[in-house]
């Protein structure tokens, strides 16, 4: 995982030398969401395959995940101790 996190280092840091912009994506079931014209012109940056729960406390209803961690991988996990996420965020795949 440190390689990936330092290629994403160096892919933001190059695009902020240039003025670039750069198009954030995870599973991809929410592209339709915000600016096209912006994300076609922007380059990729793959985050889906940074995944999966870092640290959970429960008992602190504390929970860490990955930025490509599913929302029904978090639902799942948090749903095993009762609880579930303070917000209904639009599940699209």
């Amino acid at each position: 995982m440190e390689e990936l996190i330092d290629d994403w280092m160096a892919r933001i840091a190059d695009a902020a030398r240039v003025g670039g912009s750069l198009a954030i994506r995870g599973g991809g079931s929410k592209l339709f969401y915000g600016c096209p014209e912006q994300g076609e012109k922007a380059d990729l940056l793959e985050v889906g395959g940074y995944r999966g729960i870092v640290a959970y406390e429960p008992t602190e209803l504390v929970v860490t995940a990955r930025t490509g961690t599913p929302l029904r991988e978090l639902a799942a996990t948090l749903a095993e101790k009762g609880q579930w996420l303070p917000f209904e965020p639009p599940h699209f795949g």
